[in-house]
């Protein structure tokens, strides 16, 4: 394997390859997923969604979280809007499914 691929997450240096390869950063995927409902709203600056976790895996309180501008929710990663939460806790935000219901 050379210096400049990407070498699969769990090797060491994995990061530092895909920071020398020119590849964008990303936060990694971590294995907390929450399910949320996606609500379309209007405000002062016009059309939004929000998205609503009824029950945060973390600390089972409902959290809510912007989920963008554009004609879909953004999904994705959110940190965990939980009092007194280490840094950097968060999951990633799924639609609910029937499978998931």
């Amino acid at each position: 394997m050379t210096g400049m691929q990407n070498a699969p997450g769990g090797e060491p240096g994995a990061l530092r390859d895909q920071l020398g390869g020119g590849s964008t950063t990303t936060v990694p995927r971590a294995s907390v997923i929450a399910h949320c409902r996606a609500y379309a709203a209007r405000g002062i600056f016009g059309r939004y969604w929000v998205l609503v976790i009824d029950t945060c895996p973390h600390c089972a309180e409902r959290h809510t979280h912007g989920g963008g501008p554009g004609l879909r929710p953004s999904f994705g990663h959110r940190l965990a809007h939980c009092g007194g939460s280490p840094a950097g806790r968060g999951y990633w935000l799924e639609p609910i499914t029937e499978e998931a219901a």
